[in-house]
């Protein structure tokens, strides 16, 4: 944390505050393009069909395992399991589809088709976020726009940064009605300052938290952010107005999203505590078979 403070104190050089007192220069119209939340669970994957092994040995094994629990805030899933090896009869499963040939990069058609798929193909840009939340009530957030460090831009916001933890799309439209897709990566930590104070004390030690600039109210001000170090002038700082932009277009169904994404999930680990799932059986059935014949016939 005296590392983060003295980084701040060097590099506040340039601080820029973007609220309701000043004219902020707007990349184009921000917008969430598709739901924050997927009103339909997703279609089971359908299982496959059981092979009918014959079985010419078996062996199994009682053990005791622990796995991983379904979701965070979870007990580990811990039981006795049956661990069995089988050796069986080669079942003559279908032999994979052969490799596609190789396709020479000066081949017509083989450029025609890319030279087609540059002119309709709409990329997306990646952003990588870096969102450290304090007390729900601001952020530190450290943006590299397409991972480049030149365009790296450090800043605090008055938002809560975890509402932007349910999509990972965002758009801006131009006024000539063209539009790039960001596809942003963030990783976000949330830190209760308190409760860090209170378990750091526990030990003995003293809890050096960061240092955070006044920022304007969320309410009365609308989103705001002052930058502490990194590139002012470059993408980053494109970015950072996007972001505010995009909560002031779409913070109402950012918070609706999420208060939705916080009852789901209490309502899944109630059901997990009510319902708690035991580890599966594990069967392990191998035998020997001949090679593919595309194999064979590359001698392999």
């Amino acid at each position: 944390m005296r590392g983060l403070k003295a980084m701040m104190v060097c590099v506040l050089l340039h601080v820029s505050v973007a609220n309701g007192q000043e004219d902020i220069v707007t990349q184009g119209e921000v917008s969430i393009p598709e739901p924050i939340l997927n009103p339909a669970p997703a279609e089971p994957v359908p299982e496959s069909e059981p092979v009918d092994f014959t079985v010419l040995t078996t062996r199994t094994t009682r053990m005791d395992v622990a796995d991983a629990p379904p979701m965070t805030g979870l007990p580990p899933v811990e039981g006795a399991i049956d661990f069995t090896i089988r050796l069986v009869e080669d079942p003559k499963l279908p032999d994979p589809p052969p490799r596609l040939p190789a396709l020479p990069p000066d081949d017509p058609e083989v450029v025609a088709a890319l030279d087609e798929l540059a002119r309709h193909y709409k990329r997306t840009e990646m952003l990588f976020v870096s969102a450290t939340v304090y007390d729900k009530t601001a952020t530190l957030l450290r943006i590299h726009p397409s991972g480049d460090a030149k365009h790296q831009i450090t800043a605090w916001s008055n938002l809560d940064f975890t509402c932007f933890s349910g999509f990972s799309t965002f758009r801006v439209t131009g006024q000539d009605g063209e539009f790039t897709d960001y596809g942003m990566l963030m990783g976000l930590g949330i830190i209760d300052t308190g409760r860090m104070r209170e378990a750091m004390e526990l030990h003995g030690l003293e809890y050096d938290g960061p240092t955070i600039p006044e920022l304007p109210d969320l309410v009365d001000a609308g989103p705001a952010f002052v930058v502490v170090g990194g590139n002012a002038e470059g993408m980053g700082m494109d970015t950072l107005k996007n972001l505010h932009d995009l909560y002031r277009n779409e913070g109402d169904r950012m918070q609706e999203a999420q208060v939705e994404r916080t009852r789901i999930r209490k309502e899944r680990i109630d059901f997990f505590l009510a319902n708690p799932p035991r580890p599966d059986d594990v069967t392990i059935s191998f035998w020997r078979r001949d090679k593919p014949q595309a194999d064979k016939d590359e001698g392999r």
